[in-house]
């Protein structure tokens, strides 16, 4: 079974991971530990003014993410639809090519160009009217790229 959605056939290689808004690191990090993932120190994400911690279990990844500040495009999200779900992160082994080839297939872009992300990825996104409202990344990963 092609786990991969219809739009990113051929553009995605895996899930990267799933993301979460959560209002506080602190008070959120505890109750995914008790489920049994291991979380990683917080990472400042400059270029999206976030906080966020990657914690993993058998191989997944789900990454919590809290607003560094009021001006943060997460803090806007956090407010207008509360914690939760905020993107699906697909891995892609070139992330400008990946983005390209999105647009060729007419998908609509928020990023143009890819831009860092946390942990060393370079990354971009999909407009989640792209994607039938679910925002997605495109994650270019060294570490993957290097197993």
């Amino acid at each position: 079974m092609n786990d991969i959605p219809q739009e990113l056939d051929g553009i995605a290689r895996d899930l990267h991971h799933v993301a979460i808004v959560v209002r506080s690191l602190e008070e959120a990090r505890p109750a995914w530990e008790a489920l049994g993932l291991a979380c990683a120190a917080p990472e400042f994400v400059e270029d999206q003014d976030v906080n966020v911690i990657v914690c993993s279990i058998a191989g997944q990844r789900v990454e919590l993410v809290e607003p560094a500040s009021d001006a943060s495009p997460v803090s806007k999200f956090l407010e207008k639809r509360g914690p939760g779900l905020h993107h699906l992160a697909f891995e892609v082994p070139d992330c400008a090519a990946a983005i390209q080839a999105a647009r060729e297939r007419g998908l609509e872009l928020i990023d143009e160009a890819p831009r860092p992300g946390s942990h060393g990825t370079t990354i971009a996104f999909l407009h989640p009217r792209a994607t039938g409202g679910v925002l997605c990344e495109l994650v270019e990963d060294p570490k993957s790229a290097a197993k």
